[in-house]
């Protein structure tokens, strides 16, 4: 089945890239302005519009259906002498356009270098991923996605509810994207969407093997709109997205949970209040001697201001356990640590621009787990014109001892990184 779905893609992409090539071949040697789609209208335009000078004319740029990125990252750690621990480079390639009438589709490609200064070097040099690669087809009220994407869920990123894509992890929360078909009813002021993934992806230690089989994902959503504000209803058979180890027999599981939720949003003004709630039933936990299944609500409240280019948020997550015993245990690397009936985390992160520049900085603190956890970081991006962008960013970890996050005691990284992209 996972063939078969993944060759039709693959079919249809190769359409969608001989359609893209032929209509940029086509642009090669027509004569005629063309002119694209724009936020401004006609009578935008001013009659000062250097788009008609007789000095310059607009000129498509060549392969203009073809996106290219290329991104070089160094990290580097002050405590060990600033020792490289991230010198990669990569490139992405990807393309997007029609397919029919009612037809569209994207993919991207990400090559990725590890030089030997990286610490992924040591068991791989490069990597080659699909990042992206879907079709979505549209007709009267319905919307069809068919492909390699990543779906978010809830109204926080990964909040409570924005749980179907695994992330890179603690320091790297990049959604991975996945196999999916989904479908979207728009209504006049609701919407019915649902998905299925037959072989989610699991995120598991290289040192263990993943015990049980695969399982189906699937999940529904019903959305609500309103004046000032949104409100979901959520219903899924989900997959962890990182593995459990089994204190008892040193395996790791990947079992199905099942997911009810709820989200809203509210603006006022130059606020805006967001709110997820998760009853998560089955989900796996250690007990001392056993592996059992137990029941957990989740829930995220977040505040946003804007005000200007300046973004505040705040926000506070919990994760309550239901059926609870005193010999709950959490996985570290060197065995268990005593796990408490309720996680509290915070985190509040604030964003600006230096004035009118093209350079705008931004902050955030975050406590885990009822402050097993304290992590800082800062960064600072410079648009250095439409194709270049160079980011510089600081993080530092402080974890209490003996705990399920202790290995991130001390953490520092210092990373730069420059894009160009055209």
């Amino acid at each position: 089945m996972v063939n078969l779905f993944k060759k039709v893609i693959f079919y249809l992409i190769v359409g969608l890239l001989l359609n893209s090539a032929v209509y940029s071949e086509d642009s090669f040697f027509d004569d005629e302005v063309i002119f694209e789609d724009s936020d401004e209208g006609f009578d935008e335009w001013s009659d000062d519009s250097d788009i008609f000078g007789e000095d310059e004319l607009e000129i498509e740029k060549p392969f203009s259906w073809l996106d290219l990125g290329v991104s070089q990252k160094w990290g580097f750690n002050p405590a060990s002498d600033y020792t490289t621990s991230m010198e990669r480079t990569e490139l992405k390639l990807g393309t997007s356009g029609s397919i029919s009438d009612s037809g569209y589709g994207e993919i991207e490609i990400k090559a990725t270098k590890y030089w030997p200064s990286d610490s992924n070097y040591a068991t791989e040099s490069s990597d080659v991923e699909v990042e992206k690669a879907f079709v979505q087809f549209s007709f009267d009220d319905w919307s069809t996605k068919l492909g390699r994407h990543t779906i978010g869920w809830g109204e926080l990123e990964g909040g409570a509810l924005d749980v179907i894509n695994p992330s890179g992890g603690l320091t790297d929360p990049s959604m991975i994207s996945q196999w999916f078909l989904s479908a979207t009813r728009y209504f006049d002021s609701s919407d019915l969407s649902f998905f299925y993934n037959t072989n989610p992806r699991v995120i598991k230690s290289t040192l263990f093997t993943l015990k049980n089989k695969s399982y189906d994902e699937f999940g529904v959503r019903y959305g609500m709109s309103a004046e000032g504000g949104d409100t979901a209803i959520y219903l899924a058979q989900l997959v962890p997205n990182n593995a459990l180890i089994n204190l008892s027999d040193g395996l790791v599981y990947a079992t199905p949970y099942h997911l009810l939720g709820f989200g809203m949003n509210k603006a006022f003004d130059d606020y805006l209040l967001k709110f997820d709630l998760a009853y998560k039933q089955n989900l796996q936990h250690n007990r001392l001697g056993q592996f059992v299944k137990t029941n957990r609500i989740d829930w995220d409240l977040a505040f946003d201001i804007q005000k200007n280019d300046r973004t505040i948020v705040l926000s506070i997550n919990s994760q309550y356990l239901l059926d609870f015993n005193n010999d709950y245990l959490t996985p570290t690397t060197t065995g268990g640590v005593s796990t408490d009936r309720n996680n509290m985390t915070y985190m509040s992160r604030i964003s600006d621009k230096f004035g009118d520049s093209d350079w705008s900085w931004n902050a955030s603190h975050s406590i885990l787990s009822n402050n097993d956890l304290s992590m800082s970081s800062a960064g600072i991006d410079w648009d250095i014109n439409d194709n270049w962008k160079a980011s510089f960013g600081a993080l530092y970890a402080d974890a209490k001892p003996d705990r399920a996050l202790s290995i991130f005691d001390e953490y520092q990284r210092v990373s730069l990184e420059v894009n160009f992209q055209y």
